[in-house]
């Protein structure tokens, strides 16, 4: 399933693509043949995803990757963090292609190796690539904090320095960004673009 999104200034609206469902408008159309899109009447292929990224250049199509183990049973709170993910990576206006979601909701930090409180409250730990990154195999560290850990909503975000892919978590034994292999995938999404009035 594809997944399309349409960022506004406050935020942004997911909706999945079911058969006999509308979808929502994804960017200004450049050719009418994509006006077929807004009533999909069977489940989206490859081609009508190569379609929609070949006519559409607003189109920013991102993966999201968990750690094993990590990806919430419950599909609103895993919507919920995509969202979130998003929303911290795009804090740098940025169009990320890969989003790899770290942690559950927590309130510490690790300074000079301590976990301490972090004083600017609960966060998720996140890792985003851009398409430069995705070439040469790094990544930027970021913290996207939220309103409580019961409400993921955005209040603002952190981001590190540029890290290889390679550089080892806090105990040192594993890879911050490691292979697919070790990783769990959730459908990829499409996001738009569209200029403010």
């Amino acid at each position: 399933m594809m997944i399309l999104s349409q960022e506004t200034d406050p935020g942004f609206i997911n909706k999945e693509i079911q058969p006999r469902m509308e979808c929502c408008t994804v960017a200004p159309h450049r050719d009418s043949s994509l006006r077929k899109f807004y009533d999909i009447t069977s489940a989206p292929t490859n081609r009508t995803r190569d379609l929609i990224q070949a006519n559409m250049s607003t189109v920013n199509m991102v993966k999201y990757y968990f750690y094993r183990g990590m990806v919430p049973k419950d599909k609103d709170r895993l919507r919920q963090f995509v969202a979130l993910a998003y929303q911290t990576a795009r804090d740098r206006k940025l169009h990320p292609k890969a989003v790899l979601i770290r942690s559950e909701i927590h309130e510490t930090t690790s300074f000079n190796g301590v976990h301490l409180k972090d004083p600017l409250g609960p966060h998720v730990t996140l890792c985003y690539k851009d398409e430069d990154q995705l070439l040469r195999g790094t990544h930027v560290a970021s913290h996207g904090y939220v309103t409580g850990r019961d409400n993921l909503g955005f209040v603002r975000a952190t981001h590190a320095g540029e890290k290889a892919d390679s550089a080892k978590r806090q105990q040192g034994r594993k890879t911050v960004w490691p292979s697919e292999d070790d990783l769990e995938a959730v459908p990829e999404i499409g996001y738009s673009h569209l200029p403010s009035n």
